[in-house]
């Protein structure tokens, strides 16, 4: 975990595992996350959206307001840190 972003920092000395992101992901299932996919060359797209599904080798996260209804990752890209994935933080209600 680096910030609030699940990703593999070439710096850290303990790398990420296929296994740590795929447990890491099932346990955000039905939650709500904010991801960040770089897609090279200095683009690099944010979204919010909920965790729907989590398969062997892909995981599936419905987007909220967006073109696509849907984006499918694998753990690798998470492991070579295409993909950043978060839990949204939750803010309580303000009480006056």
């Amino acid at each position: 975990m680096v910030g609030n972003y699940f990703v593999n920092n070439r710096n850290m000395k303990k790398s990420v595992t296929i296994d740590s992101a795929k447990s890491y992901v099932e346990s955000l299932v039905g939650r709500d996350v904010n991801v960040k996919v770089n897609r090279g060359r200095n683009r690099i797209k944010r979204y919010q959206g909920v965790v729907s599904e989590a398969h062997d080798n892909v995981f599936v996260v419905r987007l909220k307001s967006d073109l696509f209804d849907r984006i499918s990752c694998t753990y690798t890209d998470m492991v070579c840190g295409d993909i950043a994935i978060a839990e949204k933080a939750v803010t309580a209600p303000s009480e006056h």
